[in-house]
């Protein structure tokens, strides 16, 4: 144990003896150590610098929040900087928007939105599960096709930057409630069938509406007046 103590003590006699005499050596490795873990330090709060001014502009859909059946697109800024003068471009089959009633016009050349703040949306129709499925025709037409959403827009320093988003409708396949008609759209349904019901029972009561019942206790059968449709005076009638 002793002669382990001496060894050990030994080493580092040496060790201190090589470093007091390699001082300069040592003092050159240190500063250069510092200097490259100052660099990096500078190019980390750099980054963050950076990433604290990045606008992030991307656009994806969410189903209503009310629950009927409908579904949003929203473009959210997810970056932490300023998003200014943005723009989207719908690259899609406008035939097949149109065939699923997509209420998201595939407008060229709108206005540029102002700005959105870090962690902000904007959100707005895109259109009816059912419809987007295919399924409000008699005939299935199947799904939307698969879409892209560009959005061009520029930082606080008016730097362009832009974002590609690919959307697919299918992600919402297995999601219950999209493919179910919206209650308004049954209430519209009912009202129109209700309609056709009423539109029959007006014609079946024009038979009736000329009869004026004056029966009165003293009468032995019922009486009827009919008003006369030509010359406005009534006529007996009987039952």
């Amino acid at each position: 144990m002793i002669e382990l103590a001496e060894a050990t003590g030994t080493g580092l006699l040496i060790a201190f003896e090589w470093v007091n005499g390699k001082s300069a050596l040592v003092s050159a490795l240190a500063t250069v150590a510092i200097a490259w873990l100052t660099l990096e330090l500078a190019r980390e709060n750099r980054k963050l610098r950076k990433a604290g001014q990045e606008p992030q502009v991307v656009a994806y859909l969410v189903p209503h929040p009310d629950g009927n059946g409908f579904l949003n697109i929203v473009f959210a800024n997810v970056g932490l900087g300023l998003a200014k003068d943005v723009m989207f471009n719908i690259d899609c089959d406008e035939a097949d928007f149109q065939a699923h009633r997509v209420l998201l016009k595939t407008v060229k050349g709108h206005a540029p939105i102002n700005v959105i703040p870090s962690g902000e949306k904007i959100v707005a129709l895109f259109g009816l599960g059912r419809d987007l499925f295919g399924s409000h025709a008699q005939d299935p037409i199947g799904p939307l096709k698969p879409f892209n959403v560009r959005m061009d827009f520029k930082d606080a320093d008016g730097r362009p930057r832009h974002t590609i988003s690919n959307i697919d409708i299918m992600q919402f396949a297995s999601l219950p409630g999209l493919l179910a008609k919206p209650a308004l759209r049954a209430i519209e349904d009912t009202l129109k069938k209700m309609d056709g019901r009423f539109e029959v029972l007006a014609k079946a009561s024009k038979k009736f509406v000329k009869f004026v019942d004056t029966t009165s206790l003293q009468d032995e059968v019922r009486q009827f007046h009919k008003s006369n449709a030509s010359d406005g005076q009534a006529n007996e009638a009987s039952e």
